[in-house]
């Protein structure tokens, strides 16, 4: 009884200031930045996937139209250990063998919103963006016993092109938090990358084996937290 008492006290509040001030949103030519966290907890190691952090700035032109750039970073790491059996003179002995993989993906995405001002603390929008994405997986093996160092890297580019949607509350003026779903393209590049090997007879580099190209079309939503504020 006590929570449903203060929830409605808490709307109760949020009426009342509604009817006493209505300019939350920008006005025209102000500036906006937001940091979104995302809660997907999917393996990155594809590459291109949606970054886990971001950060956004947007320019409202108007009460309508705001050009944005939408910039994300991801990195995964992952570390492993494997134990194993060498015949040695008098038996056997167990070694260790280290695995670390690190992904990491960056993106940046220009576009721009068209927002619908029918609510005085909800912006609700459409808009498009389009650009460049980057992905890089490195991984180093030391295995105990061979005394040696492998380390392979492997690049990738690549590009999306997204349609969203997605919606603004303003808390108090200048501060919101919201959420945003997208429908596009996305296209990576992983390069044949390089490979590394050092051990006591020397150093050895080598180009990679093969090449790959991904493509994914589809809907990209994923449960993100996104704060922002404008100035």
């Amino acid at each position: 009884m006590k929570k449903i008492i203060l929830a409605v006290a808490v709307l109760a509040t949020i009426s009342t200031s509604a009817v006493a001030e209505n300019n939350y949103k920008p006005e025209a030519m102000s500036v906006a930045t937001e940091i979104n966290y995302s809660f997907d907890g999917a393996n990155t190691n594809e590459g291109f996937q949606l970054p886990e952090y971001g950060a956004k700035v947007r320019l409202f032109l108007n009460d309508n139209w705001v050009v944005r750039l939408n910039l994300g970073l991801g990195v995964d790491t992952q570390k492993g250990t494997e134990y194993y059996s060498e015949m040695v003179s008098g038996g056997s002995a167990e070694y260790e063998r280290y695995n670390k993989t690190t992904t990491t993906t960056f993106s940046i995405m220009p576009g721009f919103e068209y927002h619908f001002n029918k609510f005085d603390r909800i912006s609700p929008y459409v808009g498009a963006e389009l650009g460049l994405r980057t992905s890089s997986v490195k991984n180093v093996t030391e295995d105990e016993h061979a005394e040696s160092r492998t380390e392979n890297k492997t690049p990738g580019l690549g590009f999306a092109i997204n349609a969203v949607s997605g919606v603004d509350v303003y808390l108090c003026k200048g501060l919101y938090v919201g959420a945003e779903l997208g429908l596009g393209y996305e296209m990576m590049n992983i390069k044949r990358g390089s490979s590394t090997v050092e051990s006591g007879s020397g150093k050895v580099e080598t180009d990679g084996s093969n090449s790959t190209k991904i493509g994914e079309f589809g809907f990209h939503v994923t449960p993100t937290l996104r704060v922002g504020w404008h100035f």
